[in-house]
């Protein structure tokens, strides 16, 4: 069988976030910026900082990590990794891929993903619009692959046909988010933007599994990465 198993399907969560005002200044800090981006998107990744091109200086946006550091969730610890805001429509279509690392998705070493688990929390902070996560009913390892620097992509669309599921995520209603929680190199996956863009909060871990432990990514993964 090439489906997923049950336990890896994104599940859905509640988190209470800090309180609103905080939530507001981060939208507004970030809206500031992004729209001077040409792309009409900016984003807060602490992981980065000192990097070209990357700007680390949002206070609000720190204060927000500062003040929910984590989520706890089914007796799981996952870490802030990033917050990000795009004014427009970014992609209507999905881009399956895999998260090679949690602090950034696409920063983390391609040849070691199947010996880690790289688990995801995604919320959605706009409290006006729904967010989607598209993902695949089927395993990784079943699927043709391609390896571009650090991001791991679905080389062929005609997996998605008959495969293709989507995690519907609400807007925020006050103080309480919600999201998904999803083993992101384990599950092909893409969030999809809505006609006014995305306001999202990703949390994170990233797990070196020991050999041999049956939940370890099958070795079949890493020799389909072309």
């Amino acid at each position: 069988m090439n489906r997923l198993p049950d336990h890896l399907w994104p599940a859905p969560v509640t988190v209470e976030l800090p309180a609103t005002a905080d939530v507001d200044a981060v939208e507004r800090e970030l809206a500031r910026h992004a729209q001077a981006d040409d792309h009409q998107c900016w984003g807060y990744f602490p992981s980065l900082a000192g990097r070209p091109g990357i700007h680390t200086d949002l206070p609000a946006c720190r204060q927000f990590a500062g003040t929910l550091p984590e989520i706890m969730a089914a007796g799981t610890r996952y870490q802030f990794n990033f917050v990000r805001l795009s004014l427009r429509c970014q992609s209507t279509q999905a881009a399956y891929h895999l998260d090679t690392d949690a602090a950034t998705a696409l920063t983390g070493d391609p040849a070691t993903i199947g010996q880690r688990l790289v688990g995801r929390i995604l919320l959605n902070l706009s409290s006006t619009q729904e967010r989607s996560l598209c993902y695949l009913d089927v395993r990784p390892a079943a699927a043709a692959l391609a390896r571009e620097g650090s991001y791991v992509r679905l080389t062929s669309m005609a997996l998605a046909a008959g495969h293709a599921a989507r995690a519907r995520i609400p807007p925020r209603s006050g103080t309480l988010a919600h999201g998904v929680s999803f083993l992101a190199n384990q599950v092909l996956h893409s969030g999809v933007d809505g006609p006014q863009g995305h306001f999202v909060a990703a949390y994170g871990y990233d797990h070196c599994v020991p050999t041999g432990s049956v939940a370890r990514v099958p070795g079949r993964l890493a020799s389909r990465l072309r």
